[in-house]
C-alpha cells in the first residue's frame, strides 16, 4: 500500500475560508423577510447563486458569443461552446448589473435574461420553478435589491475555485437544511474524505495508468460533494486520468447545484440525472469503478408515505430477480437504504469496482432470520461482498447524532480478504468543533483519518479492529423449549451482541 501520510499530506488543501461569502448571501436571504418565510429563502437563494456563478464564468466570452449570435442565430450549441470556453453560454446581452439600468422592466428583462442561457442551463432553472419566484419578489419589491446584491458577488472561477463553490454551496445547504426532514444528511467533506481515502487505499493501482478512464458513480448525490472529492484526490495522483462523474438525486435544488459544479468542471451534462435511483437506473450501459454514496436513513420506499411510483418500480425490479437491480430481493417497506446497497453492487464494474456506502444502523441489525433484510444480508455475505463495515463517532452530521457506519463493498478483495469481514470501531478517532453546527460537534480530522484508513489497510486484529469469517454471521434461528414456559427465538447475532467482546459487541 501507498505511504498513507504521503498521501494525506498531498491530498489535504490549505483550510477555506467562505464565512465571508456565505455571510453575505445570507444578509440577501434577510431581504426575502416578509414576502418568505425562511425556510422558502433557498426558493431564491439557490437559483440566483447558480445564475451569478454561471454568469462569473462566462464573463470574459461573454462579448464574443453575444456577436456571433447576432449574426447567427441558428449557430450550433456546440459550437458555440468552443467559443465560450464551456458547455453553456448566455447569449443575452443583459447581465444581472445590466438588468439594473431598467428597474421599470426589470422582471421583463430578467426572463429574458435568463431565456438567453443555452438550453441545458435553462433546464436547470425551470426545474427550480425560478420564474415564479422572479414575479413573486417583483410584486412585492424585493427583486432589484435582490438581483442588484448578486450583481456584486465575486464567484468567478478563477478566484473562487471548484473547491471553494463546493463549501459555498454546501455551507449554504447546511443553513437551508437544518429543519430538514428525518433521513435528509448533509455529508461533511470531513466524512468523504475518510471514505474516498478507504476506498482507494487498496485494489487501484489501474488508476494511475495513463489516460485511464476512471467511472464515479452517486446515486444519491446531493450537490456532488463526494464526486467532487473523488476526483480531487485522483486528479493529485494521475492529471491524465479521464474521470467521468456520474450522479443521481431527487431534489430538484441539490441537483441544480451539482449540475451547475459539473459543467464549470467540464463534466458532460448528460452523466447528472434529477431521478429517483427507486424507480430508475439512468445508466443502465455503464458499469462503476467507483460508488460513493450518502442514501437517505429510515426513508420508505413503500407505503402511504413513500415517494409516488416508489413501491411499483420497486417491486417490479426485484420480479427480475438476478437479472435485476434488486436480485436479494426487499427490505421492510419503511426503509430503502439495502436497496441503494444492492443498486451499487449491480453497478460496480465485475473485476474491480469498489464502494463506500454510509448506513445508520438499521441495514446491520433489522429483521429477524426469514426477514428481506436478512436474505439481503445473506446474499451480501454469500457473494463474499463486503470487506469492511467501520464505526463512525456519533453527532458527526448537521442534523442527526445518531450513529453510521461506512460499509466498503468490494468486487476485488484481495486474497487475505476473501471470506472474510473486517469491522472497525472508529468511533473514538474525532475531535470536537470548536463551534457546534447544528448537531455537528465532532469533526474527522486529517489525523484522524489517517490513523483511520491505517486501521483498514493493515487489515490486523487490534483493540479497534476485529476480522471474522463471513460465515461467523450466516445464522440460523433455534427454538429453545423449555417445560410450561414459551419458546425463545436466538439468533446467532443477537447472542454475539450480548457476550462481551463478541462479534457485534462494538457495534
Amino acid at each position: 500500500m501507498a505511504d498513507i501520510k504521503k498521501i494525506d499530506a498531498m491530498w489535504d488543501d490549505s483550510p477555506i475560508d467562505v464565512s465571508s461569502e456565505v455571510n453575505f448571501i445570507w444578509s440577501i436571504a434577510n431581504k426575502l423577510r416578509g414576502p418568505y418565510q425562511s425556510d422558502k429563502y433557498k426558493d431564491v437563494i439557490i437559483p440566483m447563486v447558480i445564475i451569478r456563478r454561471f454568469e462569473c464564468a462566462l464573463a470574459k466570452t461573454k462579448d464574443v458569443v453575444v456577436e456571433q449570435f447576432k449574426k447567427m442565430p441558428t449557430y450550433p450549441a456546440k459550437a458555440m461552446y468552443k467559443i465560450s470556453g464551456h458547455q453553456f453560454y448566455n447569449t443575452s446581452e443583459f447581465t444581472l448589473a445590466e438588468l439594473l439600468n431598467d428597474a421599470d422592466h426589470l422582471a421583463a428583462n430578467f426572463k429574458s435574461y435568463i431565456n438567453g442561457f443555452s438550453a441545458n442551463i435553462q433546464d436547470i432553472i425551470r426545474n427550480l420553478e425560478f420564474d415564479k419566484q422572479i414575479d413573486k419578489m417583483d410584486k412585492h419589491n424585493r427583486l432589484l435589491s435582490v438581483v442588484k446584491a448578486f450583481s456584486e458577488l465575486d464567484l468567478d472561477p478563477e478566484t473562487t475555485d471548484n473547491m471553494k463553490m463546493g463549501y459555498i454551496f454546501e455551507e449554504l445547504i447546511r443553513k437551508f437544511s437544518e429543519n430538514a426532514e428525518a433521513g435528509d444528511h448533509y455529508t461533511g467533506r470531513d466524512i468523504i474524505k475518510v471514505m474516498v481515502s478507504i476506498i482507494l487505499a487498496e485494489g487501484c493501482d489501474d488508476i494511475f495508468d495513463d489516460g485511464k478512464i476512471i467511472t464515479i458513480l452517486d446515486q444519491a448525490a446531493g450537490t456532488g460533494g463526494m464526486l467532487s472529492t473523488a476526483n480531487n484526490y485522483i486528479k493529485r495522483f494521475n492529471s491524465t486520468a479521464d474521470i467521468r462523474l456520474f450522479s443521481q438525486e431527487v431534489n430538484p435544488e441539490s441537483y441544480a447545484m451539482c449540475l451547475a459544479e459539473m459543467l464549470i468542471r467540464g463534466q458532460n451534462a448528460d452523466n447528472v440525472r434529477l431521478q429517483d435511483t427507486m424507480q430508475a437506473d439512468c445508466f443502465p450501459d455503464t458499469k462503476m469503478r467507483f460508488i460513493l454514496e450518502n442514501p437517505p436513513f429510515g426513508q420508505p420506499w413503500g407505503g402511504k408515505d413513500a415517494p409516488e411510483g416508489d413501491e411499483e418500480a420497486v417491486k417490479a425490479e426485484a420480479l427480475k430477480g438476478e437479472r435485476g437491480r434488486f436480485p436479494a430481493g426487499t427490505p421492510g417497506s419503511g426503509d430503502m437504504q439495502l436497496l441503494f446497497i444492492q443498486s451499487a453492487m449491480n453497478k460496480l464494474d465485475d473485476n474491480c469496482g469498489r464502494a463506500a456506502i454510509i448506513e445508520n444502523g438499521s441495514p446491520l441489525f433489522s429483521g429477524g432470520t426469514s426477514s428481506g433484510e436478512s436474505q439481503i444480508r445473506r446474499w451480501l455475505l454469500e457473494n463474499d461482498y463486503i470487506e469492511a463495515i467501520i464505526q463512525l463517532p456519533t453527532d458527526m452530521f448537521y442534523n442527526t447524532g445518531i450513529a453510521t457506519y461506512i460499509w466498503v463493498l468490494s468486487k476485488n478483495k484481495r486474497k487475505e480478504r476473501k471470506g472474510k469481514i473486517q469491522l472497525i470501531d472508529a468511533s473514538s478517532f474525532k475531535h470536537a468543533l470548536r463551534k457546534s453546527l447544528g448537531n455537528k460537534r465532532n469533526e474527522i480530522t486529517p489525523e484522524d483519518r489517517v490513523a483511520i484508513t491505517k486501521l483498514y489497510a493493515d487489515f490486523t486484529e487490534n483493540e479497534y479492529c476485529k476480522i471474522y469469517n463471513n460465515t461467523e454471521f450466516m445464522y440460523r434461528e433455534y427454538a429453545v423449549m423449555q417445560p410450561l414456559q414459551r419458546s425463545y427465538a436466538i439468533t446467532r447475532d443477537r447472542i454475539d451482541a450480548m457476550l462481551s467482546g463478541g462479534a457485534l459487541s462494538f457495534l
